[in-house]
């Protein structure tokens, strides 16, 4: 026996008159954002135990700000496509002066990286050696950071897609913190009007 595929658009549409609301949520953050926010956490819950009130307080800050900084890459979003119209917000863009729409991502830039010529650290005696044991250390280190740095930033690329339409001279968002899939089926929706 087959078993019936799950149809996902990437969006709902709800029909309000003429009017069709688009709504659809954001993608979240990348895995990176699993394990760097509960690390940094972890990390500044060690003020919660000093006598000082004022650094008692940085904790709840920082939680308070990465949270600010992560609800809106899951948040809900909306647009309303009318007759001869798109309204995103409480501003409505007339569909006869939208002269293209547009998927790009901020965050998906070429990214080179420059590797510093081969390191050669030596020394005698315990002076030294333990120079040169701290010079391939710090490098090993950088190298790994980089890498890491890069890994980070290709899985958000991943997760930034953006769905925008020209307005004239200006670039409007409809759509933000989409993956890939989902920007295309909402632009697929939006130009195939």
């Amino acid at each position: 026996m087959n078993r019936h595929a799950k149809f996902d658009q990437g969006y709902e549409v709800a029909q309000e008159g003429d009017k069709r609301i688009v709504s659809f949520n954001g993608a979240g953050i990348s895995w990176a954002g699993y394990v760097i926010f509960p690390l940094v956490w972890l990390g500044f819950s060690v003020f919660f135990f000093h006598p000082s009130w004022m650094l008692k307080l940085l904790p709840v800050v920082v939680i308070l700000a990465s949270l600010a900084v992560i609800y809106p890459m899951f948040q809900r979003q909306s647009f309303t496509l009318a007759p001869g119209a798109i309204i995103k917000g409480s501003t409505e863009y007339d569909l006869a002066r939208v002269s293209e729409v547009v998927i790009d991502n901020p965050m998906d830039k070429a990214v080179s990286v420059a590797g510093a010529p081969g390191l050669i650290v030596g020394g005698t005696g315990i002076l030294g050696a333990s120079t040169a044991a701290a010079g391939v250390v710090a490098g090993a280190a950088t190298n790994a950071m980089v890498e890491a740095n890069l890994a980070i930033s290709r899985s958000q690329a991943k997760r930034r897609y953006r769905v925008r339409i020209r307005y004239g001279s200006r670039i409007v968002t409809l759509a933000r913190n989409l993956t890939e899939d989902r920007a295309v089926s909402i632009f697929n929706l939006l130009t195939s009007r």
